[in-house]
């Protein structure tokens, strides 16, 4: 029978998840900033008055100057919002729990080794 090191093998899962996070948060960021730049284009299209009228309630009605007005304070908090998708997407949290998972996991093996030490092996 092989026996397995809980030390290792705890920490080498941890490993793999902090890898699954890192590829997986990388690919929705990817994600969600294409998609957020296609919202952008359509917002700043608007904005400038190339696109000129809207759908409302299944009618075609023209877009007014106000509206082009609030279309730009939507590109610019579209644009704003990238940049937070682009530098952060609760990566950080993420991490930040998994080393406190290592944390307690380690007080955990330093009380089984008091433990040990304290009691008398039968």
């Amino acid at each position: 029978m092989v026996k397995v090191s809980v030390n290792r093998f705890v920490s080498s899962r941890i490993k793999t998840i902090r890898n699954e996070v890192k590829a997986e948060t990388q690919r929705l960021r990817e994600k969600m900033l294409d998609k957020l730049e296609e919202i952008f284009k359509v917002a700043a299209k608007v904005a400038r008055g190339e696109i000129r009228h809207q759908r409302i309630k299944g009618k075609m009605a023209p877009i007014r100057l106000d509206q082009r007005k609030r279309w730009v304070h939507v590109a610019e908090h579209i644009a704003l919002t990238m940049n937070i998708v682009a530098s952060n997407i609760d990566e950080k949290e993420i991490h930040a729990q998994l080393n406190e998972l290592e944390r307690l996991i380690s007080e955990a093996q330093t009380s089984t080794n008091r433990l040990q030490k304290i009691t008398p092996s039968l």
